[in-house]
């Protein structure tokens, strides 16, 4: 590697929800964020440091901790972060400079209902949205998780990264759509 190609790494804290598991632990990221992760092609897993493991039912529960763990992408339903800085560039979330309409939304799975923000440029379409860009990750803003199952599991976050092939339904309130300036 050149040195003008070095990756610089910061750790960030993250939580990832399975469909039966809860994790908290901290993720190497490069400059090009947590969506950089989940979007690398090269590997179908990620290391999470200081992992924490509980049962979805169970979240304050841990069953297992370890210096290490490796999790499965694919099987991820949701990752919750702190801040939005931490999805990465702003052109990595949306693809550019355009001007983006929030549109709130609630989307279910089998297991949990969230609730928030998408960002999208212009008239949201349900097709476009789903065949849009090679990542598997939805970014939702303003994010509420809750599992259906055992509401005592309630996740604020300011960011979250909804895996798409996990959707059951989704609905766009007509309520608040908001047009926001390009960042």
């Amino acid at each position: 590697m050149l040195p003008s190609q070095t990756q610089f790494f910061r750790l960030i804290p993250a939580e990832f929800l399975t469909t039966s598991h809860y994790i908290f632990g901290q993720v190497k990221v490069t400059n090009t964020g947590m969506i950089g992760v989940l979007s690398d092609l090269r590997t179908n897993y990620m290391e999470v440091k200081d992992a924490n493991l509980a049962r979805v039912q169970t979240p304050d529960v841990v069953i297992n901790y370890s210096p290490l763990m490796w999790v499965v992408k694919d099987r991820l339903v949701a990752v919750c972060l702190n801040k939005r800085e931490h999805i990465g560039p702003s052109p990595l979330q949306r693809g550019g400079y355009v001007n983006i309409a929030k549109y709130p939304v609630q989307i279910t799975t089998t297991v949990y209902e969230l609730e928030g923000f998408l960002e999208w440029a212009g008239r949201f379409e349900f097709s476009a949205f789903m065949a849009e860009g090679v990542n598997d990750f939805i970014i939702v803003y303003n994010a509420v998780l809750v599992s259906t199952q055992y509401p005592s599991l309630k996740i604020e976050k300011p960011a979250m990264l909804f895996h798409r092939s996990y959707l059951d339904t989704l609905v766009v309130s007509k309520k608040g759509i908001q047009e926001i300036s390009p960042g």
